[in-house]
């Protein structure tokens, strides 16, 4: 059924002769303080919108600078530690994490892959480390686009994810570059090649997902990245077309047909996996409405399953499906000794009850007055 078009020919009845003066006075009255107070509103919501870009460090059409890590990377390269000391405060610290970093998720044993797939998860978990921790909305945003604001502050904007990547990239040996998309509105990610290949490797957009990183940008070719929202110079940047080491293709499940993906979901969730891709021999029937019937209906504990999309990749299609909330990843159960404390002190001071503010009906509450709620 489509959508309904909306009458705008419909013509409203004049109102009546008798007594129409003084509501016309009044409605004239009405609307010019109807105006006032839009026009207040929109003031208010003016100032409180170029605050917002005050505080982000992000004015309309506002493009940052791209951060230059020479003298960090020259003095993590150098044996000799004066070039740490001629370092700036904020260099020595980006240094300072970042070994750190690398020391914690790094082995000498790892391939470039394993490596750059370390760096990438750190990072996105590093970055969501801010969604469960309160702390001021300002702290570290005007550094959001530099290595420094995002090591320090947990806090990043698209430049100082891709900064941060270059980074560690750089430290590690693996040829990466940033791709610095201004034309249409800023967007910046990285290209890492691995072997003969380039890749896309956007932390920004596989970041936000509450802990479970999915991976839908991690190593993707062109056929993924260039879709026309974020535009680069091709002369410039070197085609990526690599798909070994793209994850979603890498690891993609070869199956028969479509009825084969329950079962494999199932077991996927079970592993606690964010993301799983499917290849199907047999794709005939495989339709949007029946991806999404097998989500909506399939059970899994802890959390749910959704139909993400479906990828060209290497001359295949690849069907991918992502979890959220899986159970390892319940902020309940990561803080169960918490709230159980709490538990302990809100047990008393409510004289002995606990509220079950799930099972609680609306007569459980005192009733409020006409008067109170004018006050509300």
């Amino acid at each position: 059924m489509g959508f309904m078009k909306r009458n705008t020919d419909t013509e409203y009845p004049a109102a009546a002769s008798s007594g129409c003066g003084a509501l016309n006075k009044i409605y004239a009255g009405g609307i010019i303080i109807l105006i006032i107070a839009v026009g207040a509103l929109l003031v208010q919501n003016s100032l409180m919108l170029k605050q917002m870009d005050k505080v982000l460090g992000e004015s309309i059409g506002k493009v940052h600078e791209l951060y230059d890590n020479t003298a960090v990377i020259n003095a993590y390269k150098s044996e000799s530690t004066d070039d740490d000391k001629n370092l700036n405060a904020e260099d020595a610290f980006v240094l300072d994490k970042a070994r750190e970093v690398l020391k914690e998720v790094i082995t000498d044993d790892m391939t470039d892959y394993e490596k750059e797939k370390a760096i990438y998860d750190w990072q996105v978990n590093w970055v969501n480390y801010q969604d469960q921790n309160l702390s001021p909305v300002t702290a570290g945003q005007d550094k959001s686009h530099l290595p420094y604001g995002v090591l320090k502050y947990h806090d990043a904007i698209c430049v100082g994810n891709a900064t941060t990547f270059k980074l560690f990239m750089d430290m590690l040996n693996i040829p990466c570059q940033i791709i610095h998309s201004t034309a249409e509105s800023e967007h910046a990610w990285n290209l890492v090649k691995l072997e003969d290949d380039w890749y896309h490797v956007d932390i920004t957009f596989d970041n936000g997902t509450g802990g479970n990183i999915e991976y839908t940008y991690f190593n993707v070719p062109d056929s993924i990245k260039d879709d026309g929202s974020f535009p680069w110079d091709h002369d410039k940047i070197p085609a990526a077309e690599g798909t070994k080491y793209c994850y979603m293709y890498k690891n993609a499940i070869t199956l028969d047909d479509f009825y084969a993906i329950p079962k494999e979901l199932k077991k996927a969730a079970g592993k606690g996996m964010a993301t799983v891709s499917f290849i199907l021999k047999d794709s005939k029937g495989f339709t949007q409405d029946v991806a999404n019937y097998i989500s909506d209906n399939l059970y899994v504990d802890g959390g749910t399953v959704f139909f993400g999309d479906s990828y060209a990749i290497g001359g295949k299609v690849i069907y991918v499906y992502n979890f959220r909330n899986l159970e390892e990843n319940n902020p309940d159960d990561k803080n169960a000794e918490t709230f159980g404390k709490l538990d302990k002190i809100i047990e008393k001071l409510n004289d002995g009850k606990i509220p079950d503010t799930a099972g609680e009906s609306q007569e459980d509450f005192p009733a409020v007055s006409g008067d109170e709620t004018d006050s509300l």
